[in-house]
């Protein structure tokens, strides 16, 4: 396990001081641990044995940690990123999916190695809208991600419209609208009030942008043709027994869309939605898995985390020094910064939203003001993550339209604090850390300086987020400060044990010195965050005041 670098000292007394607990419980300026009724003069008390880091900030290794797993809570993190307690089932490119699938409409038999069973059935995924039914290029085995096994001709490039809608503000009422692009199409969105926009679809992979795929619509697929990001054309890009799989995401209709496509890896920990719990496996930092931490407080829909698609755009990049890149890492560092500034952008939208609440309950105009100030935070980084990405990429790279199928989340005040002890009190918080990390490693000093702000920023909104919890539970009864424990316990187990399964990826240390932590560093981030922060925090904020 890596070592890290970031002190928790300063991050832990920033903390302690904006909730005010250092002088909380007693007139000798000792702050009390009322999970346990240790009391410390300048610190509070950790659990799990860390000895804290060393003069050089670097942290010793952690004994006699515990690690609780199968919690029902969801844990849930920045983006997209941890699995909810259920476990992890690690597979390998050698033991997944089906052989070459033909793409005439009969199915294939994909070897399970289970003997005297037979062996489940992929079945291909056909195009939508077309008659006589057309293989679409994707196959999918039973309790696998789809697959690509073949690039094919979509006979409905532009997929028929389904808008019914007669708004005089919508975007389009027929495909005739669309125009801006080839192949446009006008479809229904699902908002809170119902429109329809314009989306734009493509023949064949010539239609679409390097670095994406002509995904036609159909069951599946998505309900309209459209080009997809993806490393891999199809199953013969793929070393070996290796596939193209491609992860499921929301789309513009708040449904599910096949989208973002990678060769599958030996290091792979997941190869289906199923073990993600309510996250979905999606190819990350060179393997699939269940998520990581990307900064930013996500956009959820449903449990799932939102974010816009990339687009090609340049309105969006932040005027930043050019970081050195070595050409072998390009690719992998523009995917990363892609990742990362479309999370950031989803978190305008969820701080836009965390405002709302914070006026539907009557909180007091500071964490109004501090919402609001986050928010804006939110837009710069997501600036100079695209800027990154950009420059990584050779090529300008933004947000396309954002899902706009949030709705305005839970209003109840019970359903907002946990809400926000699972999105800003755990994950923020894991989040600021891991930022900070970032900058402490990277050795660009432009971008260090870059990621410093950010980190300072991410630990401003982690704190606004313990400061709500704090005060919604000020005069609460214990039965409501219990059902907070109650939450904070789910929502660390849910994290402890996402770092059980990221502490078992492969390192990839030539990717820290940019800015990338990687699984194995992000494992050892979080398991420190959790015992010297989260839940002596968590113990102190939910007791009975004093």
């Amino acid at each position: 396990m890596p070592r890290v670098r970031t002190s928790i000292d300063p991050i832990r007394h920033s903390l302690w001081l904006a909730l005010g607990l250092w002088t909380a419980c007693g007139d000798d300026g000792k702050a009390t641990d009322s999970a346990s009724g240790a009391s410390s003069t300048g610190a509070p008390a950790t659990s799990g044995g860390s000895t804290g880091p060393t003069s050089t900030g670097e942290e010793p290794p952690t004994t006699g940690a515990t690690t609780t797993s199968g919690a029902t809570g969801s844990g849930t993190t920045e983006m997209v990123a941890t699995t909810t307690g259920a476990s992890t089932t690690t597979t390998t490119a050698g033991t997944t999916d089906a052989t070459t699938t033909a793409t005439t409409g009969a199915t294939t038999e994909a070897d399970t190695g289970t003997t005297g069973e037979p062996p489940p059935r992929c079945e291909p995924l056909m195009q939508g809208d077309v008659d006589p039914p057309t293989p679409s290029g994707w196959v999918e085995c039973p309790g696998k991600l789809p697959h690509r096994v073949a690039a094919e001709v979509c006979l409905a490039p532009a997929t028929p419209s389904n808008c019914d809608i007669d708004e005089p503000m919508q975007e389009c009422h027929t495909n005739a609208d669309c125009d801006a692009q080839p192949f446009g199409s006008c479809q229904k969105f699902t908002l809170q009030l119902f429109t329809c926009g314009c989306v734009y679809g493509c023949e064949t992979d010539a239609d679409c942008a390097p670095g994406t795929v002509c995904r036609c619509a159909g069951d599946v697929l998505g309900p309209a043709t459209r080009c997809v990001p993806s490393a891999c054309a199809d199953d013969d890009d793929c070393e070996g027994d290796a596939v193209c799989q491609f992860s499921h995401a929301e789309g513009v209709d708040c449904g599910l869309e096949v989208v973002n496509g990678a060769c599958t890896t030996e290091g792979d920990q997941c190869d289906a939605d199923g073990p993600c719990g309510d996250l979905f496996c999606n190819f990350v930092d060179g393997a699939w898995q269940c998520g990581n931490m990307i900064c930013g407080r996500p956009l959820l829909v449903d449990e799932h985390a939102v974010t816009a698609a990339p687009a090609a755009r340049d309105d969006w990049r932040a005027t930043i020094a050019a970081p050195a890149t070595p050409d072998a890492l390009r690719d992998r560092l523009a995917d990363h910064w892609t990742r990362v500034a479309l999370a950031e952008h989803a978190s305008v939208a969820s701080f836009a939203r965390f405002i709302l609440q914070l006026l539907t309950v009557g909180a007091p105009p500071d964490l109004v003001l501090q919402a609001q100030q986050a928010l804006a935070d939110e837009v710069e980084h997501a600036r100079v993550a695209f800027a990154l990405a950009s420059l990584h990429g050779g090529r300008g790279v933004g947000p396309g339209p954002l899902p706009a199928c949030a709705g305005p989340g839970p209003t109840d005040r019970e359903a907002i604090v946990a809400a926000v002890i699972r999105e800003a009190c755990v994950g923020e918080t894991l989040s600021a850390l891991e930022v900070r990390e970032s900058a402490a490693r990277a050795q660009d000093p432009a971008l260090a300086r870059s990621l410093t702000r950010i980190a300072d920023d991410e630990q401003r909104h982690a704190e606004l987020g313990w400061r709500f919890v704090q005060w919604a539970l000020t005069g609460a009864d214990a039965a409501a400060r219990a059902r907070a424990q109650a939450v904070f316990a789910a929502a660390i187990a849910g994290a402890a044990a996402a770092a059980d399964a990221l502490a078992d990826a492969p390192d990839e240390p030539a990717l820290r010195p940019h800015g990338v932590v990687d699984a194995p560093l992000r494992a050892a981030v979080w398991r420190r965050g959790l015992d010297a922060l989260v839940r002596p925090s968590a113990a102190a904020i939910t007791a009975i005041a004093c």
